[in-house]
């Protein structure tokens, strides 16, 4: 498979040339795309295997265990495949349209070689205090008023969520609040490189699943080792069940600024 591949050609660019007809624009559009669908479906299918099972030693940790599982009955089956579907129609437009958005401001390199993990490290916690940003703030415009009624309100139909809710979002809420906040960080740096994108593609995915998975698993998250400033299922557990508070992503801190931040004793 990699027979062609040696030290002097880039990772990335050799796939590029080799099975994506050397465009640069597919091989964006291609990557991104996989990433986030292996990670979307491992992780749901795991979380799915644990709603279908009664398993104590992980059932111990559901955050309402006064609620039965879903189970995922028909109607919420049909819901959310209608809803993923188009989640990833609108993601899949998006991308070749953000590939040229990075081109004008910045190109999203392939070709060149992978960065340093110093400057990994950094792009990626711009990314994510960016994103937190966004999203503290578009969410909490979007329960208001108008905006919850005729947008968000589509989110928030399940009290318990589960990994395939993150999905479930009107259009206008998938653009301004979900995929503004992913991409404004990268924007904003300039100087991107796929692999940098990938990961964050990888990061952002288990983030919007974990909180809705609605288990606060120890040991395996990061809530569990910085509860104090890292948002977690915990937390958006609560904002789904009473449909208020806990607006942030990655961290706590918009929301203790804000006095938004509120979570309870668990079931």
């Amino acid at each position: 498979m990699f027979e062609d591949l040696s030290p002097e050609k880039p990772f990335f660019s050799y796939l590029c040339d080799k099975y994506f007809y050397s465009s640069e624009s597919l091989t964006f559009v291609i990557c991104i795309l996989t990433t986030f669908e292996i990670t979307f479906w491992t992780l749901n299918l795991l979380l799915l295997y644990i709603e279908y099972n009664d398993i104590p030693a992980i059932d111990k940790y559901r955050i309402q265990k006064s609620r039965p599982k879903l189970r995922f009955q028909p109607e919420v089956v049909c819901k959310i495949k209608s809803e993923t579907i188009k989640y990833k129609v609108l993601v899949l437009c998006l991308l070749p349209l953000l590939y040229q958005i990075f081109k004008i401001i910045g190109p999203a390199s392939i070709r060149s070689p992978i960065p340093s993990l110093l400057t990994i490290a950094w792009q990626l916690s711009v990314f994510m205090v960016v994103e937190d940003t966004v999203f503290f703030w578009t969410h909490y415009l979007f329960h208001f008023g108008w905006l919850y009624k005729h947008i968000h309100k589509k989110h928030h139909i399940f009290k318990q969520p589960t990994g395939f809710v993150g999905p479930l979002a009107h259009p206008l809420e998938t653009l301004f609040q979900n995929q503004l906040g992913i991409w404004l960080g990268p924007c904003l740096i300039k100087e991107n490189h796929i692999f940098i994108l990938i990961l964050w593609t990888v990061i952002r995915t288990y983030q919007a699943i974990h909180a809705h998975c609605g288990y606060d698993f120890p040991y395996i998250t990061p809530q569990y080792y910085f509860r104090w400033f890292y948002n977690g299922p915990v937390e958006h557990d609560y904002h789904h069940e009473y449909g208020r508070m806990n607006y942030a992503s990655f961290f706590t801190v918009w929301d203790r600024l804000m006095k938004t931040y509120k979570i309870k004793v668990k079931d």
